[in-house]
């Protein structure tokens, strides 16, 4: 079997094929509150061969506020991201395989707390490297801290940069800080509220997530890569 091979199982098992802003191969699948996506490829080796896959998560109210804060940004934005990728060896990669990597990526996807994770994407420093300040904005927008975002934009009005790498500027703070006030929901609500408005919904908000992971298959500018 060959990566095409696994994209044709992976489709029959629901998931949605595209490929990343660097050109491999992805996959994205629609759980209720959130939407999984793993970046996949079988490499052969000596008498055997390896299906390989590094996944993560978001929620579409996640990756529509990092897009929202940072319109040129990526399309979809990690909420957790899975410290290991995952692994099989065999003489020969088949269904068999593609079928239990699914399975054992969803299992990892469903048994991740969002609530702890968007506190965790909020409690990261503000010189944290690559994209992570654009998450750690979206988070703080929709947890709805504007005592915090409104010191960033104080600070930065004073000249200091709080340590924020050199892309982040005084309109990614008032972006995040508009979308703070918009939302009228809880934290929670905000997190999940996209991705809970039921299968039209989240079918909508994961087809502007394809398409603009299509439009936008580039390579990431210096400075924002992860």
């Amino acid at each position: 079997m060959k990566t095409g091979d696994a994209t044709r199982v992976l489709r029959t098992l629901g998931w949605s094929i595209h490929r990343d802003e660097t050109g491999d191969k992805g996959a994205t699948y629609a759980l209720p509150d959130r939407i999984v996506r793993i970046v996949y490829g079988i490499r052969p080796l000596p008498q055997t061969a390896q299906f390989e896959a590094v996944f993560s998560l978001s929620t579409p109210a996640f990756s529509a506020a990092c897009l929202t804060i940072d319109p040129e940004g990526s399309a979809y934005a990690p909420l957790v991201a899975a410290s290991k990728g995952y692994k099989d060896r065999a003489p020969d990669i088949v269904e068999h395989h593609i079928r239990q990597a699914s399975d054992a990526v969803l299992a990892w996807a469903e048994a991740q707390d969002l609530d702890q994770a968007l506190r965790a994407r909020a409690d990261l420093p503000s010189s944290a490297p690559g994209a992570a300040p654009i998450w750690h904005l979206a988070a703080l927008a929709l947890r709805g801290d504007l005592d915090r975002l409104s010191r960033y934009q104080d600070s930065f009005e004073a000249g200091d940069r709080l340590g924020f790498v050199p892309y982040i500027t005084r309109d990614h703070i008032d972006r995040a800080v508009l979308l703070a006030r918009r939302s009228e929901r809880t934290p929670e609500q905000a997190l999940r509220g996209a991705g809970r408005a039921g299968p039209g919904g989240l079918c909508a908000a994961l087809s502007r997530l394809r398409t603009a992971l299509g439009q936008r298959a580039k390579v990431r500018r210096p400075g924002r890569d992860t």
